[in-house]
């Protein structure tokens, strides 16, 4: 199974894929309570091997979201659980619980849980977020494990329109990386993003346009050596 090689044990959902994507992947977010659904696809490096098939919902302060990754001989399944509250006027918190499933056909089907946890400041025009990710260091031997994962965002309102953000994010055995990002809303329908990730390094970019209360949005990057990944989502939202 040679494209093993190219991820590990439940590496797709350590980070998020791209700048458009970052504020959904820390729980703090999940305060501002709103009614939304997303159903995406992922494509990493262009291989249908490695497709990520995803759907997201959000009602009030709570969310669900389902995701399974990998191919008729190997998969990955994930059910995350989530809700965001308050901590004061400027100060959020949140919590995921997800429940993890790996799965390699005539040899083996594990279960596993996973612990995210996140903080969030807000003072215009500045936000500061921090996230931890697999808190209790979720395994399936005792070698296969995902480990630790943390980022903390810096993000920076420069006008209403348009926003800069700098994240540190990492794992606990390697050195941090940085992901520098600009989201800007030419239109009030449509949101544009670019950004540079220095681990690998590649330029990430992304489109998000809404018609009435749907809206479709696109994400992808370039590795260097790989090729290109492609997010697709269509969603709901009110």
């Amino acid at each position: 199974m040679k494209i093993l090689l190219l991820v590990g044990f439940f590496e797709s959902f350590l980070f998020p894929r791209s700048v458009l994507h970052e504020a959904d992947f820390n729980p703090a977010q999940l305060r501002d309570s709103r009614y939304e659904l997303i159903l995406g696809t992922e494509v990493r490096y262009e291989l249908s091997a490695l497709r990520t098939y995803y759907v997201r919902s959000q009602v009030n302060t709570y969310s669900i979201g389902l995701a399974s990754f990998g191919n008729e001989l190997y998969r990955e399944n994930f059910l995350e659980f989530g809700f965001g509250f308050p901590l004061g006027e400027k100060y959020s918190a949140g919590i995921n619980i997800a429940g993890l499933n790996s799965w390699v056909r005539d040899v083996s089907n594990e279960f596993t849980y996973a612990i995210k946890a996140g903080g969030r400041f807000e003072s215009a025009p500045f936000a500061v977020g921090i996230w931890i990710n697999n808190l209790n260091v979720p395994r399936i031997s005792s070698l296969d494990y995902s480990p630790i994962s943390y980022s903390l965002c810096v993000d920076y309102r420069a006008r209403g329109n348009l926003d800069f953000c700098l994240s540190v994010s990492g794992v606990e055995t390697e050195l941090p990386f940085y992901r520098f990002g600009i989201i800007f809303a030419p239109h009030k329908i449509s949101l544009l993003s670019l950004g540079v990730n220095t681990k690998p390094m590649m330029i990430e970019y992304g489109l998000k346009v809404a018609f009435g209360k749907m809206f479709v949005c696109y994400s992808g990057n370039r590795h260097r050596q790989l090729g290109l990944t492609h997010n697709l989502g269509l969603g709901f939202s009110q």
